[in-house]
């Protein structure tokens, strides 16, 4: 009696043994080879220079900033990163940014918003010493622009102001 029931163990160790042997089909699908993998790389790549060339052109510095920085991550990813690129757009981006600050400093004298004006400056100074394009006497004749515009505009509150009886 102790024979009948020996073949089915020994069939279930069997049948486990082949389970663990074989591959899966699926098995190939989902890891592409190196070929396709190095493609979908450079694709991303390129697809991530393009964007940071949109933001560049239509959006402010830190969303470029951001866009430069996924480049440069896909790039290195993908074995086609160019340090040389890399510092061409680092520099457009600045430069854009310095334009930028400009333009919005004027804009927030003529506003008379004196905080966001500091700010602007601010953002041009910083940005500039980043390029090395920084120039002390430009950056006291701006701030000094700023102080006359405040003082103006003090001066020109208390002459609108009434006297009180």
């Amino acid at each position: 009696m102790k024979l009948k029931f020996f073949p089915i163990p020994v069939a279930l160790l069997a049948v486990m043994l082949l389970v663990t042997l074989a591959n899966p089909q699926d098995k190939i699908e989902k890891n592409p080879d190196q070929k396709a993998k190095q493609t979908m790389l450079e694709r991303e790549a390129t697809r991530a220079l393009k964007q940071f060339k949109l933001k560049l052109e239509k959006e402010g510095f830190y969303s470029g900033r951001v866009a430069l920085n996924v480049w440069r991550s896909t790039a290195i990813d993908a074995g086609v990163f160019d340090p040389e690129k890399f510092t061409e757009f680092k520099k457009q981006l600045y430069e854009k940014s310095i334009h930028d600050s400009m333009k919005c400093f004027a804009e927030f004298i003529l506003e008379e918003n004196f905080n966001d004006a500091s700010i602007c400056l601010q953002t041009w100074r910083i940005h500039s010493k980043e390029l090395g394009t920084y120039d002390q006497t430009e950056y006291e004749a701006l701030k000094e622009t700023l102080t006359d515009a405040k003082t103006a505009k003090a001066a020109a509150a208390k002459t609108t102001e009434k006297p009180q009886d």
